[in-house]
């Protein structure tokens, strides 16, 4: 038995020893990683692989044959996990080539991370929400128009939109009631959009989209249901010294369909322009600006 064995039958780590995946130790802090009683259950096992999702197999694959080829450490891997008896978790994988009874051999540690790597990505969800709407923010959306690819069949587009004389509604009911009709607002767009979409707040009253349409007829129709959703709902706000409020708001929204590889702030100016012909054209409207119609509104 190579040497420091017993060690790591006691580490806290869960480690396994596998040629091809075929194992030949495991500890217990493995098994009970992988849901087993103990690590001979593990050694029972023709191949490690199944303890692993198999989305995973390829790339496990190939970094097990590089690293037996040049001998050189694979770096480390954070992968989705899901143990035997149905517990999600997320683990770190270090792998380092070993001799093995004069075979080489794949000595695998396994760290679980879980809970810190779901610490970080609440910080980073947390970075990106806008403090009183819990949309998006700003930022999340630059950092989404650095990421864009093309899609094939649909085509993306950013929408603008921008609560009609919120002014008045502050101005009027106070700024605690603003935020209300702001926050039910939120909650209208993000209703509205599906899974793949995102909805943002970039400041004061004005919000942003992006969607996923075949074409400009379906894109405008889509946000047309949402003006007239919008249109019908109401904020109910309690007053102690007369009958509850009832608030009702608009929305316009300027529209434009995205390019492949545009910049945000190509495409912003494009659906700025549209939402100031529909403010300037009576509000609670939506102007798609569509770059290919010959027939485009009129900005004068």
């Amino acid at each position: 038995m190579p040497d420091f064995k017993d060690i790591l039958d006691i580490h806290p780590n869960p480690c396994v020893i596998h040629i091809n995946f075929v194992p030949k130790y495991a500890n217990n802090a493995f098994a009970k990683f992988s849901g087993m009683a103990c690590a001979e259950d593990v050694l029972s096992l023709p191949s490690i692989r199944v303890l692993f999702e198999e989305e995973h197999w390829p790339e496990a694959q190939r970094r097990y044959n590089h690293a037996i080829e040049t001998g050189i450490p694979t770096p480390p891997e954070v992968i989705n996990h899901m143990d035997l008896k149905g517990n999600p978790m997320i683990a770190e994988i270090t792998d380092k080539v070993i001799d093995w009874y004069g075979e080489k051999a794949m000595c695998t540690f396994v760290s679980v991370v879980t809970d810190q790597i779901r610490r970080e990505r609440t910080l980073r969800d947390m970075a990106n929400r806008d403090d009183l709407t819990n949309l998006y923010n700003r930022r999340y959306l630059l950092d989404l128009f650095s990421e864009r690819h093309a899609a094939q069949q649909r085509r993306q587009y950013l929408a603008m939109a921008d609560i009609d004389h919120f002014k008045r509604i502050n101005d009027t009911f106070g700024h605690p009631v603003g935020d209300l009709v702001l926050r039910r607002f939120a909650q209208e767009i993000e209703d509205f959009t599906a899974p793949d979409e995102y909805a943002f707040r970039l400041g004061g009253e004005e919000f942003a989209l992006l969607i996923w349409a075949d074409n400009h007829t379906e894109a405008t129709t889509r946000l047309e249901r949402l003006r007239v959703a919008v249109q019908d709902c109401e904020v109910r706000v309690s007053h102690p010294n007369s009958q509850p409020l009832s608030i009702g708001c608009t929305i316009s929204i300027g529209a434009t369909v995205l390019e492949a590889t545009e910049d945000f702030l190509t495409a912003s100016l494009r659906a700025d322009e549209a939402l100031y012909i529909a403010k300037k054209t009576g509000r609670n409207r939506v102007i798609n600006y569509d770059a290919s119609s010959e027939d485009k509104p009129d900005v004068g």
